[in-house]
């Protein structure tokens, strides 16, 4: 076999690697987003909620009840769930995440850092029904379907609450 012919396999067979190369990414990431959304629909519409209970400036008005989402991004800019309107707010100020069944706080190096229960945040931490954030001016109360105030995720009510 000449030289020719070899370099033309070796060609046609590393472009039929590299194609199935990028199928399994192709599989793998559809797999995936389909094993999300059937996960999505499944969870229900109802994750909770983060009510204003104060407010420095004209807007959110206290009691503005605004839902949460899976991953919902809190600050100034209008790409953001929760858009505060307040001079205190970073353009993107902090993040809440559904994960593991819990509610996960972090502050995405703000300027005026985030505060949980009057307590600084410094690192991502998970939060309950009735822990109260404050981003700027504004304080919002996170409120869980069916919980209460101080009950976990058991519906045990913690002996602090």
């Amino acid at each position: 076999m000449s030289t020719t012919v070899l370099l033309l396999l070796l060609r046609i067979g590393s472009a039929a690697l590299l194609l199935a190369f990028f199928g399994a990414i192709g599989w793998t990431l559809w797999r995936d987003l389909r094993a999300t959304r059937r996960a999505m629909a499944g969870q229900g519409a109802d994750l909770g909620a983060l009510r204003v209970v104060a407010n420095t400036g004209p807007r959110p008005a206290p009691d503005t009840v605004y839902e949460l989402t899976p991953i919902t991004t809190l600050g100034r800019n209008s790409r953001n769930s929760i858009v505060l309107n307040d001079t205190y707010v970073s353009s993107e100020h902090a993040l809440l995440a559904w994960r593991d069944a819990q509610w996960w706080l972090e502050d995405l190096g703000s300027r005026n850092g985030t505060v949980l229960n009057d307590a600084p945040l410094t690192d991502p931490t998970v939060i309950s029904a009735g822990d109260v954030l404050t981003i700027g001016g504004v304080q919002l109360k996170l409120e869980l379907p069916g919980r209460r105030e101080g009950e976990n995720e058991s519906g045990i009510r913690d002996s602090n609450p």
